[in-house]
């Protein structure tokens, strides 16, 4: 009965999602980026590339285009030097 209560307990943290932020960058040229959490982390994005899981509550900061708030399993869109959420 122990082995089979574990193994319920082991299956649900598994089947949990994984919440965290992607910042994607449609745009062709690179940006520096500044990830504010616990502290400030600096960072960039080439262009037409993804960063997964950057950070799961925090705000990023793409210089020269702006600040937004994310959290769980949002994605961070910079298109055309703007910042959205998908």
């Amino acid at each position: 009965m122990k082995k089979c209560i574990a193994a319920v307990i082991l299956v649900s943290f598994i089947c949990l999602p994984a919440f965290a932020v992607d910042l994607v960058n449609k745009d062709s040229r690179k940006y520096e980026v500044k990830i504010h959490d616990v502290g400030t982390t600096h960072s960039s994005i080439e262009g037409n590339t993804t960063k997964v899981s950057i950070c799961s509550d925090c705000e990023i900061e793409v210089v020269g285009v702006g600040s937004m708030k994310a959290s769980g399993s949002e994605k961070i869109i910079i298109k055309d030097g703007q910042l959205s959420k998908e």
